[in-house]
């Protein structure tokens, strides 16, 4: 093709993308996500833009580069590695990835720091000790679900699914029952905050949770317990971590758990309810339950974007230049949707041959550590709702919004009436 026909189609192009090909994130992308990462997935695999929390990046969006990119050694997480490339930064902006830049933590640290704080972390996550912890779970979930109404519109999300995952991780990490609500009021804010805006309370309300983690973590120090945020400080302490280190790690992992699970739970009951066939099959079979779980993260996942990366030399990925201390994400929900990598990838099914290959979860050293977890509160909150409550129904006719996120896939809210409960 010669230059001028190239210039030609790629105006062309360029001119059906449904957003700002140089500053994507705005209504439109949230309206529809996945129309949008399709366009650059298609047309700007590797697309340098521009974020609203005033930083640039390079947007990855086709599943080859973005598992090459996630086990690539030469994209880092160390935030103190290239200050300048935080000089753009609104510190004032309310956008979820702030967790990000504040202080050490999993997502922002490499090895043998990272190595440290995972092997702190990481036995508590095991498949075999998440699965002990199966009968709380359910418990949790029976005792959610009794105290709420049958017959009148609840928000599923906010009084089941985010209680649930607080819950589940507050008790875990060893957070006292009466501090709970302080975080589920955290949580429950950042889930709302585009209708509220009142970024005043959610300040505040982070703040509270950080000053309550602090507190622990100075009793853990003096007087060691036997739960995780014991085993965390001690660890940490014994290897010259400082106390900031030990809050903010433990503050990232609870955030993190809380949010994303929460998040999954929403999308998955909203989308068994939009195809009731495939809820009429996973209630009357449960043991589809665990592929249809594999499905959902693939298809509608809480996880939009990978954890921050930078270049930490001139790298090529598809073809780009990408240059030294640029910021990197990976698009994870792209990824997943990539006809390249998955057959009819639009389309949610059970029946796929390579249910679990996603990277809903990412993949190498920084792999959500608490996958197994987040998939076993998902299968029982879940398979206990549709087998519970068959006339489980949507409350509304209306569109649901989601959550104004750039790396988060989340609801805002999900009314449903749940119906009469039947024993199973």
């Amino acid at each position: 093709m010669d230059p001028i026909s190239d210039r030609t189609e790629t105006r062309a192009a360029e001119s059906r993308c449904p957003v700002d090909p140089g500053a994507p994130f705005g209504g439109a992308f949230h309206e529809a996500p996945q129309a949008v990462l399709a366009w650059f997935r298609e047309h700007r695999p590797v697309a340098e833009v521009a974020l609203p929390n005033g930083l640039r990046a390079w947007m990855l969006t086709r599943d080859e580069d973005v598992r090459a990119t996630l086990a690539d050694p030469r994209m880092i997480h160390d935030t103190r590695r290239f200050p300048e490339t935080w000089q753009g930064l609104d510190w004032n902006s309310p956008a979820g990835d702030m967790i990000s830049a504040y202080g050490r933590n999993l997502s922002s640290a490499d090895t043998p720091e990272h190595d440290l704080y995972h092997s702190t972390i990481a036995g508590t996550f095991t498949a075999r000790r998440t699965e002990e912890l199966r009968p709380r779970v359910q418990e949790v979930v029976d005792t959610l679900l009794d105290g709420l109404s049958t017959d009148e519109p609840v928000d599923l999300l906010g009084q089941f699914a985010v209680p649930l995952s607080v819950g589940v991780m507050g008790e875990l990490v060893g957070v006292p029952e009466n501090d709970r609500p302080d975080f589920l009021d955290f949580v429950r804010r950042t889930v709302s905050i585009d209708d509220t805006l009142d970024v005043a309370g959610i300040r505040a309300s982070a703040m509270r949770t950080f000053e309550l983690l602090t507190g622990y973590v100075a009793q853990r120090a003096s007087e060691p317990h036997k739960d995780l945020l014991g085993e965390v400080t001690t660890q940490m302490r014994q290897h010259g971590s400082s106390h900031e280190d030990v809050v903010t790690v433990l503050y990232h992992l609870l955030v993190a758990g809380f949010d994303t699970t929460g998040a999954f739970i929403g999308n998955m009951v909203q989308g068994l309810l939009d195809q009731p066939q495939l809820l009429a099959s996973v209630r009357e079979d449960p043991a589809r339950l665990a592929s249809a779980v594999e499905e959902f993260l693939r298809y509608d996942g809480s996880a939009r974007m990978g954890v921050w990366r930078f270049a930490a030399q001139d790298v090529e990925v598809g073809g780009q230049l990408i240059p030294a201390g640029s910021l990197v994400m990976v698009s994870l929900a792209a990824a997943n949707r990539d006809p390249a990598r998955f057959a009819d990838a639009d389309r949610l099914d059970l029946e796929r041959d390579d249910i679990g290959g996603h990277v809903a979860f990412g993949r190498g050293r920084h792999r959500c550590t608490g996958a197994a977890l987040a998939r076993l509160e998902t299968e029982v909150a879940v398979g206990t709702l549709v087998r519970r409550h068959p006339r489980l129904r949507s409350a509304t006719d209306e569109t649901l919004r989601r959550r104004t996120v750039v790396t988060l896939n989340g609801l805002r809210r999900l009314p449903v009436v749940l119906g009469s409960p039947v024993d199973y």
